[in-house]
């Protein structure tokens, strides 16, 4: 290596220290704070829209029996769900919806996310879906935890 490539190599390895000094005494937003604002210029967001003391989860569903078996009990569920944010239960249900494959054909499954207390309320709130009540789906469900970005609930 010639003496202008070293210095070039010391000069950027010198900047780039020099950057990661003054970066680590730079204030870092917090990952999630209770502070954060509740309104976006768009409205209300997800990060504070669960009740103090409530905790996000997130339901994925897989339907585990044909169509035909399913159908009937779809639009039970979907009234649950209308019924839910119309009474503005306890668990708040912020969003529900089905998933599509790459051709977006329907009948896959679906998404639910809600706020429960914790994870034995969401078990039980869940266990109210029709869809599960008629063993149409398997469940996962998981404790959701917000962190980078926003979702508006206009």
């Amino acid at each position: 290596m010639q003496s202008t490539d070293l210095s070039l190599l010391l000069l950027i390895i010198i900047v780039m220290a020099t950057t990661l000094v003054v970066e680590s005494f730079m204030p870092q937003p917090p990952l999630y704070s209770k502070t954060h604002p509740s309104t976006s210029n768009r409205g209300t967001t997800l990060m504070n829209a669960a009740p103090d003391g409530m905790k996000w989860f997130v339901k994925t569903e897989q339907f585990c029996k044909p169509y035909p078996q399913v159908k009937p009990y779809l639009e039970a569920h979907r009234e649950w769900v209308r019924s839910l944010r119309e009474n503005n239960t306890e668990q708040q249900i912020v969003v529900s919806g089905y998933r599509v494959d790459e051709n977006d054909k329907p009948g896959g499954g679906g998404l639910m996310i809600f706020a429960a207390k914790d994870h034995d309320a969401a078990v039980a709130f869940v266990k109210n879906d029709p869809l599960i009540q008629h063993e149409c789906v398997e469940y996962k469900l998981n404790r959701w935890i917000p962190e980078t970005g926003d979702i508006s609930l206009e």
